[in-house]
């Protein structure tokens, strides 16, 4: 019985110890690693700790590196293919982007890649055929992502042409009122 007592008052120690070895490990942890932003909304409050070992150098040379081969890239795609593949492209590329990207950048980039994904969810499904998504999809939205400037996207265009040297690929688009233009003759054609 003694040892089985024994035992159980090592077991507890041990287990004492190794909670007492984690709080004070992360007591110890400096602020000096982590970038801290703080989102308080009416009934709660969020922090989130971003830890970045990337520098803006660094930062600089991924997205530059990244962008010459999305360039590259991009001028694979044949001209007759639709807007499809290089959404698709453009989509991996601002993802990849997000991964390199210093924080001061992340809300633009995170609005283009949501941007990308709604755009990709929207014509998609419709073969990305303007036609059909204005007859038979979601044509409001569908107008809205393609006659308007992605949120985000033009200061990242410019700060990539600026500082890499480079015009990287942008969105699909359509003039407003040849958007306008073609959704009256296909919801009111003339009379013949």
């Amino acid at each position: 019985m003694r040892l089985a007592q024994l035992r159980g008052v090592v077991a507890f120690i041990a287990v004492a110890g190794a909670i007492a070895f984690a709080w004070t490990t992360i007591e110890n942890r400096t602020t000096d690693e982590a970038t801290m932003a703080t989102t308080t909304t009416s009934t709660t409050t969020t922090t989130l700790v971003v830890t970045t070992t990337t520098s803006p150098e660094q930062s600089l040379f991924a997205i530059c590196d990244r962008s010459e081969l999305f360039v590259a890239q991009s001028q694979l795609i044949p001209a007759d293919t639709g807007p499809g593949p290089l959404a698709n492209l453009s989509l991996i590329f601002w993802r990849d982007i997000r991964e390199v990207a210093t924080p001061d950048l992340a809300t633009e980039v995170v609005a283009i890649i949501a941007y990308y994904e709604d755009y990709l969810a929207t014509a998609a499904p419709f073969n990305f055929d303007t036609v059909k998504i204005i007859l038979e999809g979601d044509k409001e939205k569908f107008e809205q992502l393609v006659t308007r400037p992605a949120p985000g996207m033009e200061p990242m265009r410019g700060l990539i042409e600026t500082l890499c040297e480079l015009e990287i690929p942008d969105q699909p688009s359509i003039s407003a009122r040849g958007f306008d233009d073609l959704e009256d003759r296909l919801l009111d054609p003339p009379d013949t």
